[in-house]
């Protein structure tokens, strides 16, 4: 994995920036902490976009110093010179953090950044699918493993990281439906059937997900939950959306349903046939 790795005399400083739940920074491999609102929200909106500029009047509205402070221009001056300040306290340079044209740069790769290395890793493994599901299978578990909660939980949320926050929500929906796929193309049922309830939990009304349940349970033989569980996505869509369910969920569960009926008759038939 690439890393910005700074010379200190003999030793290698390694800093990766985490963002895929709270907010926590990384130095040689030890949570380096840093305190203040606002340096931490600076210091996460530049980290979801590393290496690349940020506009200082970005920055004004995403902490809202135009209406908190009587110059905004000159708190975000003071609010990078104190992260410059706690950059040098813990070995990394100041000029990590670079001073741009009307704006500022962090200038660390992206495999440093959680968020960076996960998007990398599902655009790759979605690119792989369907053909090689064990491959998009090992890539997505790898992927997913990096999220701690959600993302940026301990943030602000202005209008920069409540943008990229859910965007990366919606990137781990996409995985997290493709690596359900990826175990069904693998006939790892009992995998999609742990794991996703989890997944429903955080996103009940995506169907797809109830879809992918109902399979597994199904191809599991074990039709009286499939069937329980897509009454629970019934409940749950027509008590939030006020909808049915799609055609796809409401086959999944005639199919189970059909299932539990053949069995039964089958039961009354050779409990005729032995009386």
């Amino acid at each position: 994995m690439t890393k910005r790795e700074l010379t200190r005399g003999q030793a290698l400083t390694v800093m990766r920036i985490e963002v895929l739940g709270p907010l926590r920074i990384e130095i040689d491999h030890s949570e380096a902490g840093l305190s203040g609102a606002k340096i931490r929200d600076i210091l996460a909106v530049l980290a979801l976009r590393a290496g690349e500029d940020v506009g200082r009047d970005e920055l004004i509205e995403e902490l809202d110093l135009a209406s908190t402070t009587r110059d905004s221009i000159n708190a975000v001056h003071a609010h990078m010179r104190r992260i410059r300040r706690w950059l040098q306290r813990h070995g990394m340079p100041a000029d990590l953090v670079e001073t741009v044209d009307s704006g500022y740069r962090l200038n660390l790769d992206r495999e440093c950044v959680d968020a960076h290395r996960f998007s990398d890793l599902v655009q790759q493994g979605l690119g792989l699918a369907p053909a090689a599901p064990s491959v998009v299978a090992a890539i997505l578990e790898e992927a997913l493993s990096l999220w701690r909660a959600d993302a940026l939980t301990d943030t602000r949320q202005g209008p920069l990281i409540a943008s990229a926050a859910e965007e990366l929500h919606q990137w781990r929906t996409t995985a997290r439906g493709a690596l359900l796929d990826a175990w069904l193309a693998l006939g790892q049922d009992n995998k999609v059937i742990l794991s996703a309830p989890r997944f429903i939990a955080d996103d009940p009304l995506n169907e797809a997900l109830h879809v992918r349940q109902l399979t597994a349970l199904r191809r599991l033989g074990r039709y009286a939950e499939a069937v329980r569980a897509y009454h629970n996505a019934e409940r749950m869509l027509r008590q939030e959306l006020r909808v049915e369910p799609g055609a796809e969920l409401r086959t999944a569960h005639t199919v189970a349903r059909r299932k539990i009926s053949s069995g039964i008759m089958h039961e009354w038939v050779e409990l005729a046939r032995l009386a």
